[in-house]
C-alpha cells in the first residue's frame, strides 16, 4: 500500500513551511495568490488529499480536538479527560477521545489517522517516546500537548506532577510516624521499552525515596528495594514476602505507584501482618484503587483536574497561533493520610 502524501511533503517539495502549506490549501488570506497556486499545484502531482480535518475547518461549522488515552484499566486518567473535556467544551471545541494500547508506533499510527477525522490538535496521556510521536504529529500538521511523566526528553509542552516532591513527601511520612526499614516496590518492566518508555516519574519517585532516607540519616538498604509483577491475578507480591520470611525487619512500604499497593496488602496479610500496626504502607497517584483497598491508601494525590485543564488551554493558544514553549509544566502533588498508615483512623 502506498505511503500516503502529508502536509510535510507538500512542505518539502515546494521549499516552505508547513504553516504556508497548510495557509495555502485552505485559502488564506496571508498567502499570495502565485504561491497559493503553485503550491497546489505541486500537491496535485504529488496525489496529496486534503483531510476531513481540514475540509471541516474550512467551512468553519466545527471545531474539535483530540485527546488520546491509555487503553488499559488503570483509571488515573479519567479525571484529566473529563477536564479536557470541560475545558475545551467552554471554548466551543468538541473533544474526540482515541483509546490507544503498545508503545509509540501503536501511537503514531492512531496519529496518522487524525488526518481522516475533523480535529485540530491532539493531547496525549502518557507517551512512550515523544520524539515519534511528535514527528507524527508533524507529518499531519497538528500542534500537540503531552501530559505525560515518563519521558526524560520532551518534545511537546508537557504536563505532569512534581513526581519527587510528592514522593519525598509521602517517605517523609512514613518517617515521621517512626518507621525507619521502609522498602520500595517498582514495577518489574515486563513489557519493554516501547510500553514503559523511559520511566522519569520512576526515576523521579526512587531518588526522592534515596534523599529522604539519606537526610533523616538512615542508610539506603538496597535489598529494600524491590521489582514485582504488576499482580492481577492475586497472587501477591513473592519479593516482599521474601524479605519477611528472611527477617528484614520492614515496618513501612513506599509503592511507586498506587496500583502496586494491593499486591502489597495481600502478602503481608498472608504473612500475618497488619497494616498499619505492623507495616505501613502508601502509593502515589489517587487513583480509584486508593479507596478500594482495605485499609485505604495513604498516597501522593496528583491534581489531574488541573494538570488536564492546563493541557487543553495551551493546546487552545497553539491553535489560536500563540504556540507555547516545549518546556515541562509540574503541578504539586497533596499527600492524603489514610488508615495504612494512621493508626487512628478506620
Amino acid at each position: 500500500m502506498a505511503q500516503r502524501v502529508t502536509l510535510t511533503d507538500v512542505s518539502q517539495a515546494a521549499g516552505v513551511g508547513i504553516a504556508t502549506v497548510s495557509r495555502a490549501m485552505g485559502d488564506h488570506p496571508d498567502v499570495s495568490a502565485a504561491t497559493r497556486d503553485r503550491i497546489r499545484k505541486i500537491a496535485l502531482e504529488l496525489g496529496y488529499r486534503p483531510s476531513v480535518a481540514a475540509r471541516a475547518l474550512r467551512r468553519g461549522g466545527f471545531h474539535a480536538i483530540s485527546v488520546i488515552v491509555p487503553d488499559t484499566q488503570w483509571g488515573w486518567w479519567e479525571p484529566l479527560a473529563h477536564a479536557c473535556v470541560e475545558t475545551a467544551g467552554a471554548a466551543g471545541y468538541q473533544v474526540l477521545v482515541h483509546p490507544v494500547s503498545g508503545g509509540p508506533a501503536s501511537l503514531a499510527d492512531v496519529i496518522a489517522g487524525l488526518s481522516d477525522v475533523p480535529t485540530e490538535g491532539v493531547i496525549v496521556i502518557s507517551v512512550p517516546d515523544q520524539k515519534a510521536v511528535r514527528e507524527a504529529c508533524d507529518r499531519i500538521g497538528i500542534p500537540g500537548v503531552a501530559i505525560d511523566d515518563t519521558s526524560v526528553d520532551i518534545h511537546f509542552p508537557s504536563i505532569s506532577a512534581t513526581n519527587y516532591e510528592g514522593a519525598r513527601e509521602v517517605v517523609e511520612h512514613l518517617l515521621l510516624g517512626g518507621r525507619s526499614r521502609i522498602a520500595f516496590v517498582r514495577p518489574r518492566l515486563s513489557g519493554g521499552e516501547a510500553v514503559w518508555g523511559e520511566t522519569f516519574y520512576l526515576q523521579e519517585r526512587e531518588r526522592a525515596y534515596r534523599d529522604a532516607l539519606d537526610a533523616a540519616g538512615i542508610p539506603v538498604d538496597e535489598s529494600l528495594i524491590i521489582d514485582t509483577a504488576l499482580d492481577e491475578g492475586g497472587s501477591g507480591c513473592p519479593e516482599l514476602g521474601e524479605l519477611v520470611e528472611n527477617g528484614a525487619g520492614i515496618d513501612a512500604v513506599f509503592c511507586a505507584f498506587d496500583q502496586l499497593a494491593p499486591t502489597a496488602l495481600r502478602e503481608l496479610a498472608t504473612r500475618g501482618l497488619r497494616v498499619p500496626d505492623d507495616v505501613a504502607v502508601a502509593g502515589f497517584d489517587d487513583e480509584r484503587t486508593a479507596i478500594l483497598v482495605t485499609p485505604q491508601l495513604t498516597t501522593a494525590r496528583q491534581p489531574y483536574e488541573d494538570m488536564g485543564r492546563t493541557a487543553t488551554e495551551l493546546l487552545l493558544r497553539s491553535l489560536s497561533g500563540d504556540r507555547p514553549a516545549i518546556e515541562r509544566h509540574e503541578f504539586p502533588t497533596q499527600l492524603v493520610v489514610r488508615a495504612s498508615t494512621a493508626h487512628d483512623m478506620d
